[in-house]
C-alpha cells in the first residue's frame, strides 16, 4: 500500500470541490425564498420558530399593545349569563353601550351568517353606531369546485355595516397552527362593483374606519400593486386588572378571573353591559377601537403566539391593527442578501483550514456568536434576519471539512512519523506532527548545509571482521554519530554503507544551520575517541572518520517511487559537500568545510585555512578550512601550533619555501601526526628543489573524488 504524501494532501481538491457543491445545494434549497414561492424552502419553518424565540428573548424590551385597541371579551361570565352563542339582542345592547362610552370604531370577530332572533335589533344598533365592521368569509368550494364563494352576514347587517372584512387567516396559517403573517387584502376576491378594490380583511376595514379613510386608500398603502404578506411584530403581554375592588369581602364574587395577561386591555362584555367598569376603563374606551370576540376556551379558534399557546384569534386581529397603525410590521432582509451570507458561511471554514483545529473551532464559534448578535440587534430594530440557514451552512461546512481534516491530518501525521522518525530527533518529529504546516514538501529550494561523514579505511576494516561483528560495529558507530547530528537539529538523509549523509535547515527552519552543522562535526570527532576506547575484543582498532561540509542553495523534498519515498536534498552544492569529504585524504585533515560554512561558525569553532582547491566537476576554486574544535577548548599547544601553521602557510603562498619548511617542521614537533602540516611540508620541500612556474595560481587541483 502506497504511503500518503502530505504534499499531495495539501493539493487535494476536496475542500474546494466540497464548498462548490455545497454552494449549489444551498442555492437550490434557498431558491424558493428568492422567488417567494409558497413553500419558501426547507428553512422557512425553522426561521419562524427562531423568530418566536427572539420575541421571548426580547420580551421585556418589546412594545406593549396600543391602548386605543380594546377587546370586548365574550368570556366565561358572558357564557354563563347569556349562553353561547351570545344572543344577537345582547350584541345589539353591547353596541349601544359602547357608543355611549365614546368608542369610535367597533368590530365583530363573530359570524352572523344565519338568520336568528335579534337580527333586526343588531342591525338597528349597527346603524345607530355608524362605524361597525362585520365579518364575511371567502373560500373555494372543494365539493363543487366553485371559486370565490362568499358567505356574508344576514342582509340587514350587511346593509347596516360601514365595511365588511374577511377574517385574514386564510392562506396565512402556518403548519404548526401559528399565525405569524397577515394579508390585509386578497386579490382573489374583488368587489363586483369596483374590480380595482380587492377584498379587505377585517383589520384593513377597521383601520379604514378608525382613520376615516377609504378602503382604496388603505389598499394603496398596503397592497399596491399586489398584496404583501406582512410579518407580524407581536406585542408583549401585560397583566390587566379586571376590577377595582374597594371592598374585597363585599365583592368576593368578582375575585374570580380578576386579572388577565394580554397585550391589549380586555373587558368582559358582562362588565360593560352591567356598568361595572372602572373609571380608567371608561377613559380608555373613549375614542378607542373595540373588537368583540370570544376568549372562552372551546368557543374560539386559538392561534398560538410566542407568548401564549392558546391565544384567541381576536388578539391576532388586534395585533395586526396595532402594526398597521404604527406601520411597524417586521421588515425582512432581502433573501438575495441572505443567500450571499449563506455562501460566505459555506466558504469560511475553507479559509479557516490554515488555523489549528482549536483556533478553527474558536473562529467558527466567534462567527456564530457574531452572527447571532447581529440577528438579535437587527431584530430589536424591527428587522428579521434569517439565522438558521446561514448557521446551518456554516456548521455543516465546518463539520465536513473538520472531519476531512481529521482524517487527512491523521494520515499526514502517520506519514511524518514514518518518514522522519528515523532521521531527525524526536523533538523535531513532535513539532512536525503538532504543526504539519511547518513542512514544506514537494521541492523547496533554500539555503542549507550538507554534511558527509565517512569511516576511513572501512574496506580494510571490514576484511578483518566476521560479518556479524562488522554489522554490530557499524551499527554502534552510526547510531552514536547519528544521535549527535540529530541533537544538533540535523536531519539524517541516508546511510550509504559506512557513510552518513545529513543536512540542516529542513524540514524545520534553522537560521544557525552552518553553526549547528560545524558543532555536530566537531562533536562527532570527539565522540570517536570515546567510542574507540570501548571497542570489543577482535574489533577494528581505532577507526577514524572524515567529514565534509558545504552550504549553499539546495533543493529539498520527497523523491522516489509511489511505494518508497525519501526526504532528501539534491544540487551542485550537495555534490561539492561530498567532494570535500573525500578531499580530506589529500590534506590528511579530518573535517573539511567550505568557506561558506566556516564563515557562519568561526565565532564558535576553531579552524584553519587549508588552501584553495578545485574539485572534479567544478570550474571555480574555493577556499576550504579544517575545523579543529570549539573555541576556547583547544589548549595552549594548539594555540602555538596554529600560529606557526598560519605563518608557514603565508610563507608558502609567498614562495618562501625554506621558511615554510622550518615552520611546518616546528608544528610537527608539537603534533607529529598533523596531516595538513605534513602535506604542506612535503610540498614546500618539493618546491624548494623545483619551484613551480610563475603562472601557478596556488590552487590545489584534486585529481580524485
Amino acid at each position: 500500500m502506497a504511503k500518503e504524501n502530505p504534499s499531495e494532501a495539501r493539493q487535494d481538491n476536496f475542500p474546494r470541490n466540497f464548498c462548490l457543491i455545497f454552494t449549489v445545494i444551498f442555492f437550490l434549497l434557498y431558491w424558493p425564498r428568492l422567488l417567494a414561492l409558497p413553500s419558501n424552502g426547507i428553512f422557512s419553518h425553522m426561521e419562524d420558530v427562531w423568530t418566536d424565540l427572539l420575541f421571548q428573548f426580547r420580551g421585556p424590551r418589546l412594545p406593549t399593545g396600543d391602548p386605543r385597541i380594546i377587546i370586548a371579551a365574550l368570556d366565561e361570565d358572558a357564557g354563563q349569563k347569556y349562553g353561547f352563542p351570545v344572543p344577537r339582542l345582547i350584541q345589539a345592547q353591547l353596541l349601544d353601550k359602547l357608543k355611549g362610552l365614546g368608542v369610535k370604531t367597533a368590530a365583530f370577530d363573530v359570524m352572523f351568517f344565519d338568520p336568528r332572533e335579534g337580527d333586526g335589533e343588531l342591525a338597528a344598533a349597527t346603524r345607530r353606531f355608524g362605524r361597525v365592521i362585520h365579518l364575511f368569509v371567502m373560500h373555494d368550494d372543494i365539493e363543487t369546485g366553485a371559486v370565490g364563494v362568499v358567505n356574508e352576514p344576514v342582509p340587514a347587517l350587511k346593509k347596516a355595516a360601514q365595511h365588511l372584512g374577511y377574517p385574514n387567516v386564510q392562506g396565512v396559517t402556518d403548519p404548526d397552527g401559528h399565525l405569524r403573517r397577515a394579508l390585509l387584502f386578497d386579490k382573489r376576491f374583488a368587489d363586483p362593483q369596483d374590480p380595482s378594490l380587492m377584498a379587505p380583511s377585517l383589520d384593513a376595514a377597521i383601520v379604514a374606519s378608525y382613520q376615516d379613510r377609504s378602503l382604496s386608500e388603505i389598499q394603496t398603502v398596503w397592497a399596491n400593486p399586489v398584496p404583501r404578506l406582512l410579518l407580524l411584530n407581536v406585542r408583549r403581554p401585560v397583566t390587566w386588572q379586571r376590577h377595582e375592588l374597594s371592598d374585597p369581602q363585599r365583592d368576593a364574587h368578582l375575585l374570580a378571573q380578576t386579572t388577565v395577561d394580554s397585550p391589549y386591555r380586555r373587558l368582559s362584555v358582562v362588565d360593560i353591559l352591567e356598568g361595572r367598569l372602572t373609571q380608567a376603563q371608561k377613559r380608555a374606551l373613549k375614542g378607542a377601537i373595540v373588537i368583540v370576540g370570544s376568549t372562552t376556551l372551546g368557543y374560539y379558534d386559538h392561534y398560538p403566539n410566542p407568548f401564549d399557546p392558546t391565544s384567541p384569534g381576536v388578539d391576532y386581529h388586534a395585533n395586526i391593527i396595532d402594526n398597521v397603525l404604527h406601520e411597524d410590521f417586521l421588515r425582512v432582509v432581502l433573501p438575495i442578501a441572505i443567500l450571499v451570507v449563506i455562501l460566505f458561511m459555506i466558504w469560511l471554514p475553507f479559509f479557516f483550514r490554515r488555523f489549528s483545529a482549536a483556533l478553527n473551532s474558536v473562529a467558527v464559534v466567534a462567527v456564530l456568536l457574531s452572527w447571532g448578535a447581529f440577528v438579535y440587534w437587527n431584530f430589536c430594530r424591527g428587522v428579521r434576519t434569517d439565522f438558521v440557514a446561514p448557521v446551518a451552512a456554516l456548521l455543516l461546512s465546518s463539520m465536513v471539512l473538520t472531519a476531512r481534516r481529521a482524517l487527512t491530518e491523521g494520515a499526514e501525521k502517520r506519514f511524518i512519523k514514518q518518514t522522519f522518525g528515523q532521521f531527525v530527533s524526536p523533538e523535531v518529529v513532535e513539532k512536525l506532527v503538532a504543526d504539519p504546516s511547518l513542512l514544506k514538501l514537494g521541492g523547496d529550494k533554500r539555503e542549507m548545509t550538507v554534511f558527509f561523514l565517512d569511516i576511513a579505511n572501512f574496506t580494510s576494516i571490514s576484511e578483518k571482521m566476521p560479518p556479524e561483528a562488522l554489522i554490530q560495529f557499524l551499527n554502534k558507530y552510526l547510531t552514536a554519530l547519528s544521535r549527535v547530528i540529530q541533537d544538533r537539529k540535523g536531519t539524517v538523509d541516508k546511510y550509504i554503507g559506512d557513510c552518513i549523509m545529513a543536512f540542516w535547515n529542513a524540514p524545520l527552519d534553522d537560521p544557525d544551520h552552518r553553526l549547528n552543522a560545524c558543532l555536530a562535526a566537531v562533536e562527532c570527532q570527539a565522540l570517536m575517541s570515546e567510542l574507540n576506547r570501548h571497542l570489543q575484543e577482535g574489533a577494528a582498532s581505532g577507526p577514524a572518520i572524515r567529514i565534509g561540509l558545504n552550504a549553499g542553495a539546495m533543493t529539498v523534498g520527497l523523491t522516489g517511487s509511489e511505494k518508497k519515498l525519501a526526504y532528501t536534498v539534491i544540487g551542485d552544492e550537495v555534490n561539492l559537500g561530498a567532494r570535500l569529504e573525500g578531499a580530506n585524504k589529500f590534506f590528511g585533515s579530518r573535517i573539511m568545510a567550505s568557506e561558506s560554512v566556516f564563515e557562519g561558525a568561526k565565532h564558535a569553532v576553531e579552524g584553519r585555512l587549508l588552501g584553495r582547491v578545485l574539485v572534479i566537476g567544478k570550474a571555480i576554486p574555493i577556499r576550504v578550512f579544517e575545523l579543529l574544535g570549539k573555541k576556547g577548548e583547544m589548549g595552549p599547544a594548539w594555540e602555538k601550533a596554529l600560529s606557526l601553521y598560519h605563518e608557514g602557510l603565508t610563507q608558502h603562498e609567498q614562495r618562501r619555501y625554506a621558511d615554510a619548511v622550518r615552520l611546518f617542521e616546528e608544528v610537527l614537533r608539537i603534533f607529529p601526526e598533523d596531516g595538513p602540516s605534513r602535506f604542506y611540508l612535503k610540498a614546500a620541500r618539493a618546491y624548494s628543489d623545483a619551484p613551480p612556474a610563475e603562472s601557478w595560481d596556488g590552487v590545489i587541483r584534486l585529481a580524485a573524488k
